[in-house]
């Protein structure tokens, strides 16, 4: 009996260092991701003439890396994904930035928290009994691990946006109440938008004050998409993001002052001019059936054989040798066309290793400046009036590289981290925060001072 016990008495001790079950061990921290946010926004901030003060400050009062190699798709959803579980998109599930359509209304960006298959930071912290909140952040709704949230979606002004929204906030109730003191929650994807954004966020911080709480903004990121990187208004919007990012920040070391502060963001952007849209060479080729075309009406595929998924091409048949073939030759003709813009033809076991695409049989890697598009008619190749900015890029095109700053009370001071990899983002958040996650297998970035005894 007294092995019996000692045993258990070991494997209670141990259960308890893996998995933290009570707040007492436990850090606050605020995350908050700034969607496109490339890092020469920051480290580059003199010689492109922006005023970025807060988040300057934590390169002397803590550690930051030069650039945050992202995960594949370099897209949005997948990356939030990542950024919060520690594991790539073909093993958290989130693989493209995944529309929701129901009844007329469409969210382009993903939704749900059941949707990711593996452990979360947050689904950490609710077994250790942190209490979390949430504004804007992907992928949480209907998740039992965040107290207080107020999902991510699409800022649609219109009646069924506004049921939809409410719908998904909680506790049921939450946003009712918080508008009925800070009026309407429904905003555009600009500099207004993140506004009220950080209004609602930092009154649920004040009401309930959560030990761990998300946030994240999409102007950047927006007016890059309309504008191009680094154009004025891209500029305009990151520096009004910056004193987003004070106010909120003011309001977590009102909480707490022992708050560790991290922000993130998901991917950078590139300029873009030109559009191959692969689809229509895949009809020319037959691989691709598409009903008769109707004047006003959206083109309907009949058939295929292969199909355009973002910069990945699915066999409806994998095992089909003969399909295989015909593709394979299909983009080995378009590749061998500079003008195409394609630099590479990824394929086999070789795109499993990417990590992302599960399922695809070719990934493109596309050179900057070119996008692929969806387009079933017109020109296969668009060359556009205006320079835009677009991600989705391999990670090895730089410009895809995602930023990480932290800092607070532990995290060493004034410490460049260099280029990091994204899925090391949660091991070190769940660090911060004492919790542990179940599926993250990576080391956490060494952000910790070792004297300070918390972690």
């Amino acid at each position: 009996m007294a092995i019996d016990f000692r045993r258990k008495a070991i494997l209670f001790a141990c259960t308890l260092a893996i998995y933290p079950t009570g707040s007492a061990h436990a850090e606050s921290l605020l995350l908050v991701s700034i969607d496109a946010m490339g890092p020469d926004y920051i480290l580059k901030a003199d010689e492109l003439g922006l005023k970025v003060p807060t988040l300057r400050s934590f390169m002397k009062d803590g550690s930051y890396a030069k650039g945050v190699r992202g995960v594949v798709p370099t897209v949005t959803c997948p990356s939030h994904a990542s950024i919060v579980t520690g594991v790539t998109p073909s093993k958290h599930g989130i693989t493209g930035n995944d529309p929701l359509k129901s009844d007329g209304f469409a969210s382009v960006l993903c939704t749900f928290a059941s949707d990711i298959k593996v452990d979360a930071l947050y689904d950490a912290a609710a077994r250790a009994r942190i209490e979390t909140g949430s504004v804007g952040w992907l992928n949480t709704a209907g998740s039992p691990s965040i107290k207080y949230n107020l999902p991510y979606t699409d800022p649609y002004k219109s009646e069924i946006a506004i049921k939809f929204q409410e719908a998904m906030a909680r506790p049921d109730g939450l946003l009712t109440d918080l508008q009925s003191k800070l009026g309407s929650y429904y905003q555009d994807a600009d500099e207004a938008g993140s506004t009220i954004r950080l209004r609602f966020a930092t009154e649920i911080m004040n009401r309930y004050k959560p030990s761990f709480m998300m946030f994240h903004t999409v102007s950047v990121d927006h007016t890059a998409h309309a504008n191009g990187p680094w154009s004025v208004e891209a500029k305009r919007a990151m520096e009004h993001e910056d004193a987003v990012l004070g106010e909120i920040i003011t309001t977590a070391l009102a909480n707490d002052p022992d708050t560790v502060i991290a922000v993130v963001s998901d991917h950078g952007q590139a300029a873009y001019t030109r559009i191959l849209n692969i689809n229509i060479p895949l009809i020319e080729a037959g691989l691709i059936e598409i009903e008769p075309l109707t004047p006003g009406r959206a083109v309907a595929v009949k058939d295929w054989t292969a199909k355009r998924w973002g910069d990945a091409i699915l066999l409806k048949d994998p095992l089909d040798a003969a399909a295989r073939a015909r593709v394979s030759d299909l983009l080995r003709r378009l590749a061998a066309d500079p003008a195409n813009g394609i630099d590479r033809i990824i394929e086999g076991v070789e795109v499993e290793k990417l990590g992302g695409y599960p399922g695809a049989s070719f990934v493109l890697a596309m050179k900057p400046g070119t996008v692929l598009g969806g387009s079933y008619v017109g020109d296969r190749l668009v060359t556009l009036p205006t320079t835009r900015g677009t991600h989705g890029y391999l990670p090895e095109v730089s410009a895809m590289n995602a930023s990480f700053f932290i800092k607070g009370k532990g995290i060493k001071a004034g410490q460049d981290l260099g280029v990091v990899d994204m899925l090391r983002i949660a091991p070190t958040l769940a660090q911060a925060m004492g919790v542990s996650l179940k599926d993250a297998r990576e080391a956490p970035l060494p952000v910790f001072e070792a004297a300070s005894g918390k972690r």
